[in-house]
């Protein structure tokens, strides 16, 4: 198992950062920690973007300080997280095999269902986009404390001395802690703890589950405690600020939602590289009948749990597989105004869904060796289009271009794969795809700054100045719009215009390095030196290591005349053009 992981992310190991690792991990100043003290772990858990996911930003904080910003570190904690999670899974599963109500429906194949369905579920393609997108370690992450809290649970129900299963209950709720920590999804291990052990140590006994039927009760309490404590005191107003931006509605995603768990579905089944995407388009639900798909998906959906709850007793392993895939897709599919659909979202879902997978093969294949054949077959298909589309992740040209090819229609695979032929040095075509971008949607902030940022390495100040214009206009409170619209000025010889937007973006973010600097060399060039010298300390104060700011202070220190920079080499003072 070990090696057929390694073997199949392979490839992937020296890709770039793409997409959201840029704001969590590239771009992202609070992980960047040089001492393992108590201040810089803590700004790095709950300063960074992610503040509710303190435990993966300081896996993050730990990478950087290994090994910086080499991708292949951050890769293989990824790898060794997804490894770590099929041996939980596997563990998990002898230990259910060992329940009373399980222990003699799969004696004969006690050996062979973990193993089988673990490997099956760890070569699947879909998981890709967990392993290689560095930034969703968050799910691994998070299914590996969730595994271990559950292992923990049922190895202190199976337990027999006292202080063992004390000691594996403290141990499950800290490892649900840091599963919570990890990713909020996880917020639905309490509910299927309480079903697990009415399944298998309870034997479905409807009398114990009206006599603790007040724990249901108090799941749902905290449940509403965590949904404040993410939400804030006014949680209505926080989900429909949620859609904020979006194109659509809470109603839309809702209907939606019944269709996409369908498509994951799908994809687990049939995982072929031509059917993943890092940013899917998927149309809406605009009613139950448009499209007709949405009131077969709800119809589905409904007959599959109706089907698990009817066949419980008799079939337990498999329906509460089926609770548990459903169930732990509720979060992310529910009211709060995320993105329609992301891969990412169906790891922790689709542990469980290779059990039902080879407990079909067993059935119905009685031949012990065509058995395995078709269970290692699986495997062996898994391997190859994991492997194949692993290849894509490995370049993020590569990456950007599969997912305009399957999803033309939407603009931000145009805006990213603009951005990763920026990287690359070649202009031309990154202006090419922005400017389909802006085509396809004038109003996208983001293609309009990148498109400025892109004219503005470029050297075409005008355009730079007309398109930074727009994108200040959509979205005012952007910092990184208003430098870029700030240089474009600045190099025209609009310095009046240029302090204005340095000045708008140090007041709303004064914790910008390059704001600051920007700010002291069109005031050091409007005859401001003192404010000038008081804005590169600035700068260097948030950002020692600066060298421009570093040189562009000496300058102004021998402008001022002070005799010990006389011999200093002069500077350039070159405005700060973006990353």
């Amino acid at each position: 198992m070990a090696l057929l992981v390694f073997h199949i992310y392979a490839h992937s190991k020296d890709g770039p950062f793409v997409f959201d690792d840029l704001s969590n991990i590239l771009d992202n100043s609070h992980i960047r920690v040089s001492s393992l003290d108590w201040q810089s772990l803590r700004e790095a858990a709950f300063a960074s973007p992610s503040a509710t996911r303190p435990v993966v930003n300081l896996t993050f904080a730990l990478d950087y300080y290994i090994h910086q910003y080499e991708p292949l570190g951050y890769r293989l904690v990824n790898v060794l997280i997804h490894l770590t999670n099929g041996f939980l899974l596997l563990f998990f599963l002898r230990a259910t095999l060992r329940t009373p109500v399980l222990r003699d429906q799969y004696r004969n194949f006690y050996r062979l269902l973990p193993f089988a369905a673990v490997t099956i579920w760890l070569v699947n393609p879909l998981h890709t986009q967990s392993i290689s997108y560095i930034v969703q370690r968050m799910n691994p992450m998070a299914t590996m404390f969730y595994l271990l809290s559950f292992l923990l649970y049922v190895r202190a129900r199976l337990a027999e001395g006292a202080v063992l299963k004390w000691l594996s209950a403290g141990g499950a709720f800290l490892a649900f802690l840091l599963a919570i920590g990890s990713k909020e999804h996880t917020v639905t291990l309490p509910f299927f703890v309480f079903l697990y052990e009415w399944y298998f140590f309870r034997d479905l006994d409807r009398g114990w589950l009206k006599r603790n039927c007040l724990w249901l009760g108090a799941i749902l309490c905290f449940w509403l405690g965590m949904f404040y404590l993410y939400t804030g005191s006014s949680p209505i107003a926080a989900i429909i600020s949620s859609y904020h931006g979006r194109d659509f509605t809470m109603t839309h995603r809702l209907l939606t939602q019944f269709r996409v768990v369908i498509f994951y579905f799908g994809l687990l089944i049939f995982p072929h590289p031509s059917r993943l995407n890092l940013d899917h388009y998927f149309p809406l639900s605009q009613s139950l009948l448009d499209p007709p798909t949405t009131l077969l998906a709800v119809l589905l959906i409904g007959g599959v749990i109706g089907l698990a709850t009817a066949t419980a007793r008799k079939e337990r392993l498999l329906s509460f597989c089926v609770f548990w895939f459903l169930g732990n897709l509720v979060v992310e599919s529910s009211v709060i105004g995320l993105e329609i659909i992301f891969e990412h979202r169906t790891y922790l879902p689709s542990t469980l869904i290779s059990v039902i997978l080879v407990i079909v093969v067993c059935r119905l294949v009685r031949h012990k060796w065509l058995r395995g054949l078709i269970l290692a077959g699986m495997v062996a298909i898994g391997v190859v289009w994991t492997h194949e589309r692993n290849l894509v992740w490995a370049d993020d040209v590569a990456l950007w271009a599969d997912s305009l090819q399957k999803a033309p229609g939407k603009v931000r695979p145009h805006v990213n794969l603009g951005l990763a032929y920026k990287e690359r040095g070649q202009l031309e075509k990154a202006i090419d795809y922005l400017r389909e971008a802006v085509l396809l949607e004038p109003a996208y902030q983001k293609a309009r700054y990148n498109l400025s940022n892109v004219f503005l390495h470029k050297g075409e100040f005008t355009e730079a100045e007309r398109h930074a214009a727009i994108a200040v206009r959509l979205d005012p409170g952007d910092v990184d719009s208003r430098n870029v619209l700030g240089i474009a000025q600045a190099r025209q010889g609009k310095l009046g215009p240029a302090l204005d937007n340095f000045s708008e973006a140090v007041r709303l973010n004064p914790h910008n390095a390059e704001s600051h600097y920007n700010f002291s060399l069109a005031l050091a060039n409007s005859g401001g030196i003192d404010q000038s010298i008081r804005h590169c300390m600035e700068a260097l104060r948030i950002k020692p290591d600066y060298p421009a700011a570093r040189n562009h202070l000496r300058k102004l220190r021998r402008q001022i005349k002070e005799p010990k920079f006389a011999k200093e080499e002069p500077f350039s003072g070159k405005i700060a053009i973006l990353p």
